[in-house]
């Protein structure tokens, strides 16, 4: 995630110190609160196009897409113009169409927002397609949430290990996608009283096998990314930070998804096999918690953009 940005802290004489604070608080709110959105968009927009029909047998309308594009692009648009509201301290009277061209074009957060902005665009015109832009829509889906590993911390390495610690974060990226997209999934198909139970049954099988796969390739490469970050020699001083006690956060919120997804597969799904009914009730719950912890990651996620690895 992103390094924090560098913030100039000056005002007009006039202004009270009080109300700088506040004026900077909602500044750096508004682009916490739009990464956040940005984020959970391409995460589910990704997510979706990945798995339906393949992890649960379920269709996303094209409007659905359509939808997700169409805000994802606008919300693009909003995060750039905030966070770099943000780097001025809130001060919009510095903010001048040169700097606004620089920050778009020369920096790796511009362009990552430029090609992310256009690939959106995209969707939104192959959805309309229909069932044959499928293909198309979920490598364009998978392309546009790439682009995050470039308005990240990962976009401020250099190197070697700014080219590892960039592909570790867009595979991180990725299979986080495929949870979110079937989670979310999972629950439009336990919501239709049509679905039936031996979907469901298959779905959850699925889902259990690729799900092995996807918590391992987080643990792999969110390792990977801890390494390229801070270095792992540095964990124990690092671990007393705000951003090391941010991460401890998305930790346990992880550690309680797995939790989740233990019970579904242990425990819930042989009980829908031997159509014990009570069973279904308890997944609806267990996997709509399963998802707000899910959503509680990404939150988390888009706090830790904005912190320093060292502060």
């Amino acid at each position: 995630m992103s390094s924090a940005p560098t913030r100039t802290a000056s005002r007009a004489s006039t202004a009270s110190p009080s109300a700088d604070v506040i004026e900077w608080a909602a500044t750096e709110g508004a682009a916490v609160t739009l990464r956040f959105l940005v984020y959970l968009d391409l995460l589910l927009l990704a997510g979706l196009s990945l798995c339906a029909r393949r992890t649960v047998p379920a269709e996303v309308p094209a409007r659905v897409v359509v939808g997700l594009a169409a805000a994802g692009a606008v919300l693009t648009v909003a995060q750039f113009l905030a966070t770099t509201l943000a780097m001025t301290g809130g001060d919009i009277t510095v903010l001048d169409q040169e700097m606004l061209r620089y920050l778009a074009v020369e920096t790796p957060m511009g362009r990552s927002s430029i090609a992310r902005f256009l690939l959106l665009m995209l969707i939104a015109i192959a959805a309309t397609a229909g069932p044959r832009a499928r293909s198309l829509n979920a490598l364009l889906a998978v392309a546009a949430l790439a682009t995050l590993a470039w308005s990240g911390h990962a976009g401020a390495s250099e190197g070697g290990v700014g080219a590892i610690h960039r592909a570790s974060d867009i595979a991180h990226l990725i299979a986080a996608s495929a949870w979110l997209g079937t989670l979310a999934l999972l629950l439009f198909a336990l919501a239709r009283s049509s679905t039936a139970t031996a979907d469901l049954i298959a779905a959850l099988r699925r889902f259990a096998m690729t799900g092995t796969l996807i918590v391992g390739a987080l643990i792999v490469t969110g390792i990977v990314n801890l390494w390229a970050i801070v270095g792992l020699d540095a964990l124990p001083e690092w671990a007393a930070t705000g951003y090391g006690r941010t991460l401890g956060l998305k930790l346990m919120l992880f550690a309680a998804m797995l939790g989740f997804a233990a019970y579904n597969r242990w425990r819930l799904t042989p009980r829908l096999e031997n159509e014990e009914l009570e069973g279904l009730g308890h997944l609806r719950m267990s996997v709509s918690f399963e998802t707000a912890l899910a959503v509680g990651v990404v939150m988390v996620v888009a706090v830790l953009g904005t912190l320093s690895p060292t502060g």
